[in-house]
């Protein structure tokens, strides 16, 4: 009796141990499938903030395009203005100028 007791303790021992080999071998698929996914999602949002980096970049480098024109349109119609000026009023402007600059004036 001694002895069918101990031959099925060591055969739901055996069980016990095919089980838990399943369970090791079923997890470690999990872990991997888990982790290959974790891999794509990282990818896919990597890509997007490539995109959206890229959009970024084009898009601030249109508007300083845009502020640059903006900026020497600006210049070139002061250029213009200053241009009609007559001498005696650039002459004018320059010497209100320098009596402030200069001391004891």
């Amino acid at each position: 009796m001694d002895d069918d007791i101990l031959s099925k303790v060591v055969e739901v021992e055996k069980e016990v141990r095919q089980k838990i080999d399943i369970e090791k071998k079923m997890s470690g698929e999990w872990l991997e499938n888990i982790k290959k996914e974790a891999a794509q999602k990282i990818l896919a949002e990597e890509e997007a903030l490539e995109k959206t980096f890229s959009s970024a970049i084009k898009k601030a480098k249109a508007d300083a395009a845009g502020k640059t024109a903006a900026i020497i349109n600006n210049a070139d119609r002061e250029a213009e203005r200053l241009k009609g000026l007559s001498d005696n009023i650039l002459k004018k402007a320059i010497l209100e100028h320098i009596s402030k600059i200069l001391p004891g004036q």
